[in-house]
């Protein structure tokens, strides 16, 4: 068997070569992709004196996430 059996579900980044990557993350057993949709905060502007006022951004986004034990 190899890998850890806590690793499964863990998300990592396809695209480092760092300690977050799939290939770390993930023991070597490889990886899930799946698309999801997300809203974040973005164009935020300060309005004096003291808000501050964002648009709500949609994107879609793949994540990376490591297999579970078979």
């Amino acid at each position: 068997m190899k890998g850890s059996a806590g690793t499964g579900g863990r998300v990592c980044n396809r695209t480092s070569r760092g300690a977050d990557s799939c290939e770390v993350m993930c023991c070597g057993r490889g990886y899930d992709t799946s698309r999801v949709s997300r809203t974040t905060k973005c164009e935020c502007k300060f309005h004096w004196c003291c808000a501050v006022h964002c648009r709500d951004c949609h994107e879609e986004v793949d994540v990376h996430t490591c297999k579970g034990l078979s």
